[in-house]
């Protein structure tokens, strides 16, 4: 019998358990709702090989894990977490469950960001600011410019931006809130001049296209987040028209770069104005929506600019403390 909860659907014999589950975290302030999406994904998986089932067994981790077997270990580790906590939670309900070990799967692989050169940004937001109006994707022109604003002038991941819902910006006063974020902190965000005559403007039009909508980006139905898979498609079809006929052009280029642009950026510009960036450190790590200073530490290491200015104000210091050594052999 299925069991459903919030927009959620479980049907197979443990899903009453996953229900109760994603109960439990959003009670406890948690959104949970790609981990809930996961879950079902899972219980669907559950549903048609293993119809009998009433705990989660070894087997049936060994079948998830195999219908992986195409995407990316960092991927593989997004969906295997909420199952590892999910069979903590069966266990803990004294249900005999087993426990996905901790190494599996590998730790998630770093990537090596590209940070967009000023040139490379003007390039992929002239694509992305005029696009046609498309049949098949009939919100992306509206949509587009302003989502990928949020990701380069805000700084937010992905998964914020399609997750606002249209209470969550307040174009008035130039607020938005984050309330399902990486680390399930709720945080603000400040929006520049600019940026809320245009927050205002793409409200107005998409307001008398999709009426009644929930989500501030919506999908085709209103109540509906556009999904990320879609995002990615549009990303790299901007790319390929911004960046045509470059040889160089680094592959790699994702959406997440524009975030981290935005940071080793802002971090730049404070070097460049003479402030104090060990002061501003942990308001920067809170609005980044970081919950530990290791991962905003993460930014010191990519900016390109940050070092040239840095060694410019320690280069008189540097002259007095390690004077240059002379080659007497040239």
């Amino acid at each position: 019998m299925a069991v459903k909860i919030y927009e959620f659907e479980y049907s197979s014999g443990i899903g009453e358990y996953i229900a109760s589950f994603v109960r439990q975290k959003r009670v406890a302030g948690y959104p949970y709702n790609e981990s809930a999406r996961i879950l079902q994904y899972f219980d669907h998986m559950i549903f048609e090989e293993f119809p009998e089932a009433e705990t989660i067994t070894k087997q049936i981790i060994d079948c998830w894990i195999s219908h992986q077997s195409q995407v990316h270990q960092n991927t593989l580790l997004r969906r295997m977490t909420p199952v590892r906590q999910l069979s903590v939670y069966m266990s803990g309900l004294d249900i005999e469950t087993y426990i996905v070990p901790g190494h599996i799967p590998d730790k998630q692989i770093r990537y090596d960001p590209h940070i967009y050169t000023k040139e490379e940004l003007i390039r992929l937001f002239e694509v992305i600011d005029n696009l046609p109006v498309s049949v098949f994707s009939p919100y992306k022109c509206y949509i587009a410019p302003v989502l990928f604003r949020f990701c380069f002038l805000c700084g937010m991941r992905l998964s914020e931006t399609i997750n606002l819902k249209t209470e969550d910006v307040d174009a008035d006063n130039g607020i938005m809130t984050i309330q399902e974020s990486k680390s399930w902190k709720k945080r603000k965000i400040f929006l520049s001049d600019e940026l809320i005559g245009m927050v205002k403007e793409y409200d107005e039009i998409i307001s008398k296209i999709v009426l009644n909508r929930k989500m501030f980006f919506p999908a085709v139905k209103g109540d509906k987040p556009i999904h990320p898979g879609s995002i990615d498609l549009w990303f790299r079809l901007f790319k390929e028209e911004a960046f045509k006929g470059i040889d160089h052009l680094d592959a790699r280029m994702r959406i997440h770069d524009l975030r981290h642009t935005y940071a080793t950026e802002r971090l730049n510009r404070w070097t460049e104005e003479g402030i104090d960036v060990s002061v501003m450190y942990p308001y920067f790590s809170r609005y980044l929506g970081h919950s530990n200073f290791y991962d905003t530490d993460y930014y010191l290491k990519l900016a390109p600019s940050f070092y040239p200015e840095m060694n410019k104000r320690m280069k008189s210091l540097n002259s007095q403390i390690l004077p240059e050594v002379i080659d007497e052999d040239l």
